[in-house]
């Protein structure tokens, strides 16, 4: 008796679940047949946050892979819905990935919900012991937390879309690099971090190395070093006249690609002085804030 009386408690997160989830089907239909869109309707998002809150709960105890969080709330999906409608692949390809991601994790979790409506006997009272539950939750954290550091805060989806738009962009310009990116080569691991500082010293990194470097605005060495490389940029672009020309010579040196006589509008020893001193503060800037910088750069690589 008393073993029947813990096993109906743990299975009634799922059971609590399984009665939202209908609820949620009922009004989906409902307001279809009327022809709503069902997603600006806040009765409809109050149910889905008690469904989120509920899917977070048993994450948390149910997730022996992953950080057990409780805390990702439906704001998440709703921004993930409103990017879909809003960003095109043009755009960002990685942030609309990860807004796809975020979406299916929940419809995934509703689809499972159903499976056990069939037959909660199907459930392990032992939440941690059923694997499809155990890695449909490991794939809702992974995204939704990706989704809540990215896309709820408006610099940090600034600052990942462009990201997104460097790697892209560089992808379709060299096969070679494209190639790399998707194998997760360890060399992209030590160049995505020199581009973003190329397009810090030509004025257009929307605040990534500052929010990831934050000494080289604070008085100190740091600070020194970057300005003096940003001035020795800034001289080579007013000698060479053609500021796209000297950043694309720049960006093919850091790709350590040839460039050629003829495109080649700088000193090759102030060159090689400026990536080396692009790279130096590359290495610094994805050392300073390991963990973060990684989690940017999977996000914006499209590793969802």
């Amino acid at each position: 008796m008393e073993l029947m009386v813990i096993e109906n408690d743990a299975r009634s997160r799922i059971v609590k679940a399984i009665e939202l989830d209908k609820e949620i089907q009922s009004f989906e239909i409902r307001e279809r047949l009327k022809g709503k869109v069902v997603p600006n309707c806040v009765t409809y998002n109050e149910l889905r946050r008690k469904l989120v809150d509920l899917c977070g709960n048993i994450n948390s105890v149910a997730n022996p892979e992953g950080k057990g969080r409780d805390d990702l709330t439906v704001d998440i999906l709703v921004e993930a819905e409103s990017i879909s409608r809003r960003i095109s692949n043009m755009e960002s390809r990685a942030v609309r990935k990860l807004a796809e991601q975020i979406k299916k994790s929940f419809a995934n979790f509703r689809l499972l919900l159903r499976k056990y409506q069939e037959n909660i006997e199907l459930v392990d009272p032992q939440l941690k012991n059923n694997t499809e539950l155990v890695e449909t939750l490991v794939q809702f954290e992974n995204s939704w937390a990706k989704g809540k550091e990215f896309l709820l805060a408006t610099k940090m989806c600034r600052m990942l879309i462009h990201f997104s738009q460097i790697i892209e962009g560089i992808s379709e310009k060299y096969r070679d690099v494209q190639e790399k990116i998707e194998a997760a080569d360890t060399e992209i691991f030590v160049l995505l971090p020199c581009l973003i500082v190329l397009n810090s010293l030509d004025g257009n990194d929307k605040g990534i190395c500052d929010h990831y470097y934050p000494r080289i605005k604070e008085a100190g060495a740091e600070q020194r070093e970057y300005n003096l490389l940003r001035e020795k940029y800034q001289r080579m672009k007013k000698k060479c006249k053609d500021g796209y020309k000297l950043y694309h010579i720049v960006e093919k040196a850091l790709l350590e690609k040839l460039v050629s006589v003829e495109e080649s509008v700088v000193e090759l020893k102030d060159l090689k002085s400026l990536v080396h001193g692009i790279k130096s503060i590359g290495m610094e800037m994805q050392r300073n804030k390991p963990l973060e910088w990684n989690t940017l750069m999977e996000t914006a690589m499209g590793q969802i």
